[in-house]
């Protein structure tokens, strides 16, 4: 496989995954369902599952280490946490994966983390170092952007194990692409917005809402202006 990327086999209802690694070898994962996984419970299982969904990763693997590694270990739950108040009055507050953990797919649960610190930051230089209103303001703001990356990390799971195989999904994209390519201030795709930016997850959210909602106008009147155009070219060609 090519080094230095992320690569994905996206199977609708689960997806493995492999991360390059610096010394050239790959960690490789599978998510997906547990009762999938009480289903693999023998050797012969093993390698007929993989033949069927993911035939061309066996011989990077190799068998006996794909029989050893997986039966080596056990399936493990992935934990996303939402809660509010983060603090007690003056006295505690929680902040990072103490607060907010994530699921792993969007790759942002230290950058939240980070982002608890930078506004933690200007709270302190707000409220002149009164502890009692800097956490009670950062519960009251922080929980709704906290919510959001949970929210967009559940939803790129998805995407990459089933989205991404849609042809709508690919024709988004583009769209996506290339009117941010045209228009770098005014459309922002959403993963450009998670990743490449600062603006505030729950905004991001926002903004992609926004523009679905431009693309389905713009298809409206686009199927309309073609139905129209069509009865016209019909009108016009029984006169003639």
């Amino acid at each position: 496989m090519p080094a230095n990327y992320l690569h994905i086999w996206p199977r609708g209802e689960f997806m493995m995954i492999a991360l390059p690694n610096q010394d050239a070898s790959w960690t490789v994962t599978l998510f997906m369902p547990f009762s999938k996984f009480k289903n693999l419970d023998t050797e012969e299982k093993l390698i007929a599952f993989f033949e069927k969904y993911f035939p061309d990763s066996i011989p990077l693997i190799g068998k006996d280490k794909l029989v050893e590694d997986f039966f080596a270990g056990s399936a493990s739950p992935l934990v996303a946490i939402k809660c509010r108040p983060y603090h007690v009055e003056d006295k505690a507050l929680l902040i990072g994966d103490a607060a907010h953990a994530v699921v792993p797919f969007y790759g942002q649960g230290m950058n939240a983390g980070f982002e608890d610190c930078s506004l933690l930051d200007e709270l302190f230089q707000k409220h002149n170092d009164n502890l009692a209103a800097i956490l009670n303001e950062f519960s009251d703001t922080r929980w709704e952007d906290t919510f959001a990356i949970s929210d967009l990390a559940m939803y790129n799971y998805i995407e990459m194990r089933d989205l991404v195989t849609r042809p709508s999904y690919r024709l988004r994209k583009a769209m996506d692409d290339f009117i941010f390519w045209l228009l770098p201030n005014f459309w922002v795709p959403l993963y450009n917005s998670v990743t490449f930016s600062t603006m505030p997850y729950s905004r991001c959210i926002k903004n992609r809402e926004w523009q679905d909602k431009v693309l389905k106008k713009t298809w409206s009147f686009i199927g309309v202006a073609a139905l129209i155009g069509g009865a016209v070219a019909l009108k016009f060609k029984h006169f003639v």
